[in-house]
């Protein structure tokens, strides 16, 4: 289930590059935070994605790479062309593992966190841009 998550936000992400955002002006917001793991270990993320899908534009898919510690600070690709931050919004979220076989990318010793947080429609996590820092929860359980 794990690599099926992982294939479709794996996807998801190169459909966002080929075809970019959806067109017209947009003003981006700082979207930056931190993944905490309740119940675990949160440095057995790095390398993995923190990915935003906004609720009306299917294709605004802001993503950020989670650095050890936890820290994100994601970007938007709009118009061809990466841009800091997120438009304005509502978005869902979601955790994209990263590939043990990457470089810089602990092993992970079983399940970092609960399998609903790979799909946005179960992971409960959801953000309103612009916001302050935010902290994205996960848990084993």
């Amino acid at each position: 289930m794990r690599t099926a998550g992982k294939a479709a936000g794996l996807v998801a992400l190169a459909c966002a590059i080929v075809m970019g955002c959806s067109g017209g002006n947009v003003k981006p917001y700082p979207l930056r935070g931190k993944v905490a793991v309740t119940d675990g270990d949160v440095d057995q993320l790095t390398g993995s994605h923190v990915e935003f899908k906004h609720e009306t534009d299917e294709l605004l898919r802001p993503t950020g790479k989670i650095a050890a510690g936890g820290g994100f600070a994601a970007q938007t690709l709009h118009s061809g062309k990466i841009v800091p931050g997120a438009p304005e919004g509502k978005y869902k979220a979601r955790i994209v593992l990263a590939d043990e076989g990457d470089s810089g990318v602990p092993k992970r010793k079983g399940n970092p966190f609960h399998k609903r947080f790979l799909d946005f429609e179960t992971s409960g996590l959801s953000y309103t841009v612009p916001t302050g820092e935010i902290t994205v929860s996960v848990s084993r359980k």
